[in-house]
């Protein structure tokens, strides 16, 4: 973990972000989920009291967590084992916090796959799709932090 740290924080200064996965601009994101970002920017921004570089030194220290589990898919995957991978995720996640372990998914983790490939061997054909950082939350003041959340009723309609 300390070699993809170090290896992040160099490729964080230097380099640009190039996950395996393609990421979007949010400006090309549809409506809804470009706008709930901006609002969680903002609301991000406000608990950070305008100060958004510290935010930006905690990606680059790849958050403090103490391990990452990475999350891998053949690259020649259907697009529906997208889904498969994030049920997989969520569980692992659920799992861990039964366990009294706290868990952190981020880009961040998977934003330069070269670091991760070069110590963990990842074959090239295997996508790095997630990180999740797993360790115990501390005391600092981010993880205070809650992103807001619409209304169940805004994003979930059960027909009958």
């Amino acid at each position: 973990m300390a070699k993809i740290k170090a290896e992040h924080l160099t490729n964080n200064k230097n380099v640009e972000a190039h996950s395996d996965w393609k990421t979007w601009h949010r400006d090309d994101w549809d409506f809804y989920p470009r706008t709930n970002m901006a609002k969680n920017t903002a609301h991000k921004e406000e608990f950070l009291n305008n100060d958004f570089s510290k935010w930006q030194e905690m990606q680059a220290k790849l958050y403090n967590a103490p391990a990452v589990l990475y999350l891998t898919i053949p690259k020649e995957s259907p697009i529906w084992s997208s889904f498969d991978l994030g049920a997989f995720a969520q569980t692992i996640m659920l799992l861990a916090k039964n366990a009294g372990i706290d868990t952190m998914p981020a880009y961040e983790f998977v934003r330069f796959p070269e670091e991760v490939r070069s110590i963990l061997a990842v074959p090239e054909n295997e996508a790095l799709a997630v990180g999740i950082g797993l360790g115990y939350a501390s005391d600092h003041h981010f993880n205070d932090y809650e992103a807001p959340r619409e209304d169940l009723k805004k994003v979930l309609e059960v027909f009958k």
